[in-house]
């Protein structure tokens, strides 16, 4: 990761950015009716809009740059002699995302730990424009946010203290504590799903340097 060490005083501006982003991100799915993640249903463009102009743009993009003073191209460069190899690890990284997705989720529920029921998918092949709209929140709101807050500034952080497997560790478990008031309280399989794929998206980042490769990854995944 390129980009030089943050201070003291930035780091504690980036620990309140991500804590008004729980804060935030929790508040604006109430009000825009998400459940378990976002349905695409018309109530949720109230929370697509807000929640891109709000905290992609307003909380995460100006709150680094202009409140912390951290320009965001250091931790998402990309080499244009690298960038086929970026996609390449990006689109392995969303598999590598979706395989150990499955297979955890079917551990959980062959030991009886969450019912079956819990982790059925109940929605439809999604239309054309579902289907855009998805991909919009992968890329430009749970992307962008999530990959800039965790493991650009978190990981960074950490891994400055702890080394790269226990930062890389570490930014997952906040990662996962961090779907506080977004996911139910009840499905605490969701939790440990976004703890495994924080630590695959904390992965590609160390493998290649920059947040491009695991915001494809995380993207698709949504």
């Amino acid at each position: 990761m390129r980009g030089e060490k943050l201070s003291k005083k930035q780091i504690e501006k980036g620990i309140i950015i991500l804590a008004v982003f729980v804060v935030l991100r929790a508040i604006i799915a109430k009000i825009g009716g998400v459940d378990q993640g976002v349905q695409f249903s018309s109530q949720s463009i109230l929370f697509l809009t807000s929640a891109f102009l709000i905290i992609s743009v307003g909380l995460v993009y100006l709150g680094f740059t202009k409140w912390i003073g951290i320009d965001l191209k250091q931790w998402w460069w990309f080499d244009r002699k690298r960038i086929l190899g970026d996609i390449g690890w990006g689109v392995l990284g969303f598999f590598i995302a979706m395989v150990s997705a499955v297979a955890v989720l079917t551990l959980i529920m062959k030991l009886g730990l969450v019912p079956a029921s819990m982790m059925q998918n109940q929605s439809s092949q999604p239309s054309p424009i579902e289907f855009l709209l998805m991909l919009f929140f992968g890329l430009a709101i749970a992307g962008f946010q999530e990959e800039t807050i965790f493991r650009g500034f978190l990981q960074s952080v950490l891994t400055e203290r702890f080394g790269n497997w226990k930062g890389n560790i570490l930014q997952a478990a906040a990662f996962s504590i961090a779907h506080i008031g977004y996911y139910p309280s009840d499905a605490w399989h969701l939790f440990i799903l976004a703890f495994v794929l924080g630590i695959v998206f904390g992965w590609l980042k160390m493998k290649r340097g920059t947040l491009i490769v695991p915001w494809i990854a995380h993207g698709f995944v949504g």
